[in-house]
């Protein structure tokens, strides 16, 4: 996979890989086994801010960016399972861009599109924090910026109860809502890797967990 391969770590980017067979059974809509399912959650430490690298970053002051700017990043050659590559994934990023759409995945996470004024777009992702397994270090920040997304767009849910699967029929997913709204949004850098997600930057990466998140110029 372009910018992604990595040789130190070969096996996490082949077609044997567990998040390689979880996306090729959901494509066959195939019954998945257990270790299957948890790969839905590759990285979810780092994802939810609950990694012993993001402590350091409690206290950290957000650095002013782009969606341009985040999009031009090199891939970092190796991304820990448990914990944060050097540089983007170790700073606290805030950037004010437009909210193009969103759903809530099945892993419980807000994904939202957001662009910049060249229609270049990137993810951001809010987790749920009744989805969040080991405590996060900004677990207050994380339920505060799900509560303002809920207020906003008038979503009734429990934050504190983990995620039910929505009962979708085989080959359906949750739709995008519309939304094209102006936001100003804080997260922590993440580095996905790139499956054909809605959004998703040239080099997969990704605001994530968002801590806060702003509506309105």
């Amino acid at each position: 996979m372009p910018g992604h391969l990595d040789a130190e770590d070969p096996e996490r980017y082949q077609p044997e890989s567990d998040i390689r067979q979880f996306l090729a059974a959901k494509a066959a809509d195939a019954v998945m086994p257990e270790q299957l399912l948890a790969a839905v959650h590759e990285r979810w430490a780092v994802k939810t801010g609950a990694d012993d690298d993001a402590q350091a970053l409690t206290g950290q002051a957000p650095t002013q960016t782009t969606v341009a700017e985040l999009r031009g990043l090199a891939v970092p050659a190796h991304l820990p399972p448990d914990g944060r590559s050097e540089g983007a994934e170790k700073t606290v990023w805030e950037l004010t861009a437009t909210l193009q759409t969103f759903r809530r995945e099945s892993d419980g996470d807000y994904h939202l599109v957001i662009a910049d004024d060249q229609n270049d777009t990137m993810i951001a992702e809010i987790p749920n924090p009744g989805d969040i397994t080991t405590p996060s270090h900004f677990a207050e920040q994380i339920a505060s910026a799900r509560t303002a997304f809920d207020d906003h767009f008038q979503i009734v849910e429990n934050i504190s109860a983990p995620t039910v699967p929505a009962a979708l029929a085989p080959g359906e997913a949750a739709q995008f809502q519309q939304a094209a709204v102006p936001v100003t949004v804080t997260g922590l850098g993440f580095f996905d890797f790139n499956h054909g997600q809605l959004g998703v930057a040239p080099n997969a990466i990704e605001l994530h967990p968002v801590i806060n998140i702003v509506f309105g110029s």
